[in-house]
């Protein structure tokens, strides 16, 4: 190999060099994004499951809030027909005083 051959040869391996190591930078930083990524989904996978759980708990308050407002309608029905039964009571009262002339 002549000497202007090997020049051009060192030139071509100097900048091929400067490439590697370019990449090896470039490398680097792709590994330092990886790790960031790996735990940012970390983070999203924490925060996936708590949301699961705050989905269970909202299910499970909605059917407690849906029986509630059952209870509610059954106490209703069952109050209104026992303050009907006390108001008959009364008007009964009411008429038996009539008739003994005890009111007027």
């Amino acid at each position: 190999m002549d000497a202007e051959s090997r020049e051009v040869f060192d030139k071509v391996l100097g900048k091929l060099d400067k490439i590697d190591n370019r990449l090896d930078g470039i490398d680097n930083r792709l590994d330092k994004i990886e790790d960031r990524l790996d735990k940012a989904e970390f983070r999203l996978d924490k925060i996936d499951n708590r949301l699961d759980i705050m989905e269970i708990k909202q299910n499970k308050m909605s059917e407690q809030i849906t029986e509630l407002q059952l209870a509610q309608k059954r106490f209703e029905l069952n109050a209104n027909k026992k303050f009907a039964r006390l108001q008959d009571g009364m008007d009964a009262v009411e008429e038996i005083l009539r008739i003994n002339e005890l009111i007027r």
